[in-house]
C-alpha cells in the first residue's frame, strides 16, 4: 500500500511534500493554456458586453480606482457581500488591456483575469491532493476525472457569469477544509482564500462558509499534525483580513450596508415540498434524476469504501456530504424560485470533489503506471480540447461602439437620460459600461435601477435639465425618431 493509505503516527513529523509547486505550476498553467486555446478570440475579438457582464463592468471601474467597496447585483435589489472577483477583473483589464494591449477591449482584459483565476484555483485543488497522495499517477487520474467532468458541464471554467465563478473556489472550499479537518492545518491559508472570495461573491455563503470552515477547523485541531501552526494561522488570519476590510469599510462608510438585507433574505421561509428540493439538489448532478441518484450512490459510496484507513479521503466525504446536506437546507429554506438553477451551479463542485477523491482512492489501492496514467490524462484533455463546455459565448453587442457615437452626436456630448422598458434593461447596462470609457455619461433617469446601474449613473436633477431625454423600447412610438438599434430595442429620441 502506498503512503496515502497509511495513518501517519502522531509523533512522527511527515516529510516535507515532494513536487507540490510543480504539481500547482503544470496544473495551473495547462488548464489556463487549454482556456486559452479554446477561447482564442479574447485575443482576436474585440468583445462588447451586455446585460449581467455589463452590469459587472460598471463596478468593475470602481475597482480600478480603489472605490469598489460592494459585489455584484442580486436580483432582490441587493448587493452581494464584497468586490474581490471585480479587483480581479479590474487587474485583468488593467493589466491586459490598458498597459499591455494584449486584449482588443477591455473587457477582454477581465475575461483573461478570470481564465486565470479560475486556473489558480483548481491548481491548488490539486496540489492539495497531491500533498496527501504523494503520487504523480494519483494526481494526474485525479486531474483527468476534473477534465472529463468539466467536459460534460455548462462551461464552468471559461464563463464569466458569477453562479458559474463560485464553482472553483467552492472546491476549493472542500478540498482544503477536508485536509485541515484531516489535520493538515498548513493548508488554513488556502481554505481562507477560498472562503473569502465565496462570501465576497453571494450572501448565500454567509450560510454555508462559517460551517463549512469552523467544521474543518474544530476537527482539524484535535487531529493536527505535528509541528507549530502558529504560521499557518496567521497567514491565514492575514488573508481573512484582506478580505474583511471593504467589508468592514463599508459598515462603517454606509452603516449598517446590506446586511440587514442579507439577514432579510437568509431569514425568508419558503414553501417547497420534498420532491422539488430532491430534484433541485440532484440537478447539479445529472440532467437526468435517475442518473443524478446513480452518481450520488457510486461516488459517495466508492469514496466510503475507499476511505477505510484514509484520514484525508475521510474527511473528504465528510465535507462533501456536509455540503451536500447544507444545499438540500439552502434549497429548502433559502431559495424562493426552486426554478432559478442558477443559484445552484456552485454545488456541481461536490461530485467533482468526489471523482476526483475516487480517482486518488483508486490509484492508492492498485497503484496504476505512471505512463498509464499519463495516457489517461492525454486522453482527457483531448477530451476536454474538443468539449463545447470548455468554450464561452459571452454576451456581446457588437454595434456597441457605432450606437454610443451615434448617441454622442445626438446629446452633442451632454448627458443621455434614457428611460426604459424593463426588456431593454441589458442595452441599458451595455450603454452605461461602453459610454462611460468614452466619456459619455448615459443615465438612468429611473431610481429603480440604482441596483443594476449603481448610484453614480442615476441621473441627477441637473442631468435631467441639462441633458438630452433618450428611450429604450421594443417599439417605438410613431412620433419618435429612431436614433438606432440594439440588443433588439430601439434607441429613439
Amino acid at each position: 500500500m502506498s503512503e496515502v493509505g497509511s495513518v501517519v503516527p502522531r509523533t512522527t513529523a511527515r516529510p516535507a511534500e515532494p513536487g507540490g509547486r510543480v504539481v500547482f505550476a503544470v496544473a495551473a498553467v495547462s488548464i489556463l493554456a487549454l482556456l486559452l486555446a479554446r477561447n482564442h478570440r479574447v485575443f482576436t475579438e474585440a468583445v462588447y458586453e451586455r446585460g449581467d457582464f455589463a452590469a459587472n463592468s460598471i463596478i468593475t471601474g470602481d475597482a480600478k480606482h480603489f472605490e469598489l467597496l460592494v459585489g455584484n447585483y442580486s436580483r432582490l435589489g441587493f448587493s452581494h457581500p464584497g468586490p474581490a472577483f471585480f479587483y480581479v477583473q479590474a487587474f485583468g483589464e488593467w493589466l491586459f488591456h490598458d498597459v499591455l494591449h494584449a486584449v482588443p477591449a477591455p473587457w477582454n482584459g477581465q475575461w483573461l483575469a478570470l481564465f486565470a483565476l479560475n486556473a489558480v484555483l483548481v491548481g491548488l485543488t490539486l496540489t492539495i491532493l497531491h500533498s496527501w497522495s504523494r503520487s504523480w499517477a494519483a494526481t494526474a487520474l485525479a486531474g483527468a476525472a476534473a477534465l472529463v467532468f468539466l467536459a460534460v458541464q455548462p462551461p464552468i471554467l471559461a464563463s464569466a457569469w458569477m453562479p458559474h465563478l463560485y464553482v472553483a473556489p467552492f472546491l476549493l472550499l472542500l478540498t482544503a477544509g477536508a485536509s485541515v479537518m484531516a489535520g493538515r492545518l498548513s493548508h488554513l491559508p488556502l481554505l481562507a482564500v477560498a472562503a473569502g472570495f465565496l462570501v465576497h461573491g453571494h450572501a448565500g455563503f454567509l450560510f454555508f462558509v462559517p460551517v463549512v470552515v469552523g467544521v474543518a477547523v474544530f476537527f482539524g485541531w484535535r487531529r493536527r499534525e505535528p509541528g507549530d501552526p502558529h504560521p499557518a494561522i496567521y497567514r491565514a488570519a492575514a488573508i481573512v483580513g484582506v478580505f474583511a476590510l471593504p467589508m468592514v469599510v463599508n459598515l462603517v462608510v454606509n452603516w449598517p450596508g446590506e446586511f440587514p438585507r442579507y439577514f432579510g433574505y437568509g431569514g425568508k421561509r419558503h414553501t417547497h415540498g420534498a420532491g422539488d428540493i430532491a430534484s433541485y439538489a440532484l440537478h447539479f448532478w445529472a440532467e437526468k434524476p435517475g442518473t443524478a441518484l446513480a452518481l450520488v450512490v457510486v461516488l459517495f459510496g466508492g469514496v466510503a469504501a475507499l476511505a477505510r484507513h484514509n484520514r484525508f479521503l475521510s474527511a473528504g466525504l465528510a465535507m462533501a456530504g456536509l455540503a451536500t446536506m447544507l444545499f438540500i437546507g439552502y434549497a429548502a429554506r433559502g431559495i424562493d424560485d426552486l426554478s432559478q438553477t442558477y443559484v445552484g451551479h456552485f454545488s456541481r463542485a461536490v461530485p467533482l470533489l468526489l471523482l476526483m477523491l475516487l480517482m486518488v482512492g483508486v490509484a492508492e489501492r492498485w497503484t496504476p503506471h505512471p505512463w498509464l496514467a499519463l495516457a489517461v490524462l492525454a486522453g482527457a484533455l483531448g477530451i476536454a480540447g474538443r468539449s463545447p463546455a470548455l468554450v464561452s459565448n459571452p454576451e456581446h453587442l457588437p454595434e456597441l461602439p457605432r450606437v454610443v457615437s451615434v448617441l454622442n452626436g445626438y446629446t452633442g456630448g451632454k448627458s443621455a437620460v434614457v428611460e426604459l422598458e424593463h426588456a431593454a434593461w441589458p442595452a441599458l447596462t451595455a450603454l452605461v459600461a461602453h459610454a462611460d470609457r468614452t466619456g459619455l455619461r448615459v443615465c438612468a433617469r429611473d431610481p429603480q435601477w440604482k441596483f443594476l446601474v449603481t448610484a453614480d449613473f442615476v441621473c441627477t436633477p441637473k442631468d435631467v435639465t441639462d441633458g438630452r431625454p433618450v428611450r429604450l423600447t421594443e417599439l417605438p412610438p410613431l412620433s419618435a425618431t429612431v436614433l438606432a438599434e440594439i440588443d433588439g430595442m430601439y434607441l429613439t429620441s
